[in-house]
């Protein structure tokens, strides 16, 4: 692996004082970055590696995406006979037909294509959440092989469900963890794992034993959604809410990450921050499925660690750092909301919430840290200093095309193209396995 000389760059570090260097340069030797500071200190000291003129270009870490869905690709352009009019019917006639007919291949591909737009658009790292009922045996393999061909980081699980059987749920408890113990049989990796559930209402109290046991077995948590809609309370059934329900089997927890948190009551934040357990909002996938909008600033205030995800709608961040920043100030009518906590989730939160699953040093510019960052055609036309990084950020960098990729130490992409990557070779096979599962459907 080369080591590589960044010079002639801007780098935004993203530590606690957001400091940002101007005029500035990085030394990466290996995976990790070893030294960044004075341009003209460092070419000295570093002159044998192999030098990347950054040409004035921002550098920072790449975004995480905490909750996505890889397999939601061939979902793009499917026509249904009915539209779906409520949240259960957007399952049962989109999402629970689709990943019925994904097999070995069409999970690769249905990830390749995701992959390509994160690099393109500065995601670095993900935790997806993946379903493919019909081939659940080597599932989170495929999606392995798809991401590192890509060379993208992330953090894998199947998603179980008693929705499909039985011998389908415990399929999906032993493919979490055999690829949890892959995982720790080859580290270091680009990949870590932890164990997928559905909604709860998907879920019967023998599952969520078994659940508990595996994760006490193999000492992880959950990647799991959490009142998305209304449709998933537990109060008919079982006379306690869903979040109380999850806290009574052991679910939650420090290394559980609970998706959406969108109809829950304060007593519930209070026991997720009671539990450590994350929270990943999802602002654009809750606004198209019209199941309305967490209440992620009291999560903050009951110290509740949120991220920021896209539930599959794509796997970019930009469209979802706008949604958030303009979704919350609404309600309080006032244009100031959001403006420190929406940074606190995107900056700081989603490489926390990754470093939390993974173990692995994502999400800073510093020595030590895991060499992922990207290089933007940002060139700030007024004084970007760590006061106001916040406001290049979103009404500029995530404008700006990203130039480079780089993960693990490794290019992913630069000028703009992946490398050793055909994307249209990739598309174009991409599209005939999208026509034989929507045949499927």
């Amino acid at each position: 692996m080369a080591n590589y000389l960044i010079h002639n760059i801007r780098i935004f570090t993203n530590d606690e004082k957001n400091t940002v260097l101007n005029s500035a340069a990085l030394a990466i030797k290996g995976t990790r970055i070893q030294e960044l500071g004075d341009i003209n200190r460092l070419q000295t000291i570093y002159a044998s590696y192999k030098r990347l003129d950054g040409q004035g270009r921002l550098c920072m870490p790449g975004w995480t995406n905490t909750h996505m869905h890889l397999y939601s690709t061939f979902a793009r352009g499917l026509a249904l006979k009915k539209t779906p009019r409520n949240f259960i019917e957007i399952l049962q006639k989109l999402w629970w037909r689709l990943d019925k007919a994904l097999d070995a291949q069409s999970i690769c591909y249905s990830a390749l294509l995701p992959a390509i737009v994160a690099v393109k658009n500065g995601v670095t790292s993900l935790i997806d959440h993946h379903a493919s009922p019909n081939a659940i045996n080597g599932s989170l393999d495929r999606i392995e092989e798809a991401l590192r061909k890509i060379g993208l980081r992330a953090v894998l699980c199947y998603e179980v469900s008693d929705r499909d059987g039985e011998e389908k749920m415990r399929q999906g408890l032993a493919e979490n963890e055999r690829f949890i113990k892959k995982c720790r049989q080859t580290q270091p990796t680009l990949f870590t794992a932890t164990i997928g559930l559905h909604a709860a209402f998907t879920l019967s109290d023998t599952t969520l034993e078994q659940s508990a046991r595996l994760g006490e077995l193999v000492h992880k948590g959950f990647h799991l959604h959490l009142a998305e809609d209304k449709a998933d309370d537990a109060y008919k059934n079982y006379g306690i809410s869903t979040t109380e329900r999850l806290a009574k089997f052991g679910i939650l927890g420090r290394q559980t990450l609970a998706a959406h948190a969108v109809h829950i009551s304060k007593s519930d934040r209070q026991l997720l921050a009671d539990s450590q357990t994350m929270v990943v909002h999802n602002p654009q996938s809750n606004l198209n499925n019209a199941v309305g909008r967490a209440n992620v600033f009291n999560m903050l205030e009951l110290g509740i660690t949120v991220g920021l995800g896209t539930d599959g709608m794509s796997a970019g961040l930009a469209g979802d750092i706008r949604a958030a920043s303009l979704i919350h100030k609404q309600n309080p009518k006032n244009p100031a909301a959001g403006w420190l906590e929406i940074p606190q989730i995107v900056l700081k939160n989603n490489p926390q919430i990754y470093r939390r699953l993974s173990g692995q040093s994502i999400g800073r510019i510093q020595k030590g840290a895991l060499a992922d960052l990207i290089l933007v055609d940002y060139f700030p036309p007024t004084p970007l200093t760590g006061a106001n990084i916040w406001a290049h950020l979103l009404y500029g960098v995530l404008d700006a095309p990203v130039d480079t990729t780089i993960i693990n130490g490794r290019i992913i992409m630069k000028n703009k193209q992946l490398v050793n990557i055909d994307e249209q070779e990739i598309a174009a096979r991409s599209r005939e396995l999208a026509e034989q599962v929507w045949k499927k459907i």
